[in-house]
């Protein structure tokens, strides 16, 4: 575990004056948040890759935010700073319990080993977005807009049938477009 990282991320949300946020944070000490994988094989295929992942996912969105003469500044000017580090921290809590390692065979210098795997074992199937919502507001109220873009993070990959939602959701709410880009650069430029 990343003593820095942790810290980081627990002095960045305990810093939101919102209501439940202690308890949100004595859930997230107690789950595997900080241990867990980002992904089985892809991004953060590591021990505490969602950590890592969710902190580069806040540090992409805040430089978004702060980029003055940027195309995001005007558009997140009136975002809070507390909005950029729940939607960021946030957006990937539901893989909280979500992935367990298992025993897979591998060939290594030509001899079947067993190698530890990461695999999905979702206990709670909500969704992706819906369930992290969902899991945040058992202890914090969200605003819309935060709602908003850690439902749709995602972006397209949510789904074909939602691009319509989605589309409507992303101009209504800047934020919604702002956290799927960070989430990508975070995903396919920091972690790659």
């Amino acid at each position: 575990m990343n003593a820095e990282l942790v810290n980081e991320f627990r002095s960045l949300l305990s810093a939101v004056p919102r209501e439940g946020m202690p308890e949100l944070l004595k859930f997230i000490e107690k789950s595997d948040f900080y241990t867990a994988p980002a992904s089985t094989r892809y991004h953060g295929a590591c021990e505490g890759g969602l950590l890592a992942h969710s902190m580069n996912v806040y540090r992409c969105l805040l430089r978004k935010k702060l980029a003055e003469g940027g195309l995001w500044h005007e558009k997140l000017a009136d975002i809070p700073t507390e909005s950029i580090v729940i939607t960021a921290l946030l957006h990937d809590i539901c893989k909280t319990y979500y992935y367990t390692v298992e025993m897979r065979n591998k060939k290594v210098d030509g001899a079947w080993v067993q190698v530890p795997s990461y695999t999905v074992d979702d206990k709670i199937p909500y969704g992706h977005g819906e369930k992290s919502v969902m899991m945040i507001e058992e202890y914090i109220r969200l605003k819309p807009y935060e709602r908003y873009a850690i439902r749709w993070h995602m972006g397209p990959y949510s789904g074909e049938g939602d691009w319509n939602t989605l589309n409507a959701a992303m101009e209504r709410f800047p934020l919604v477009m702002a956290l799927f880009e960070a989430d990508l650069e975070a995903t396919h430029i920091l972690e790659c």
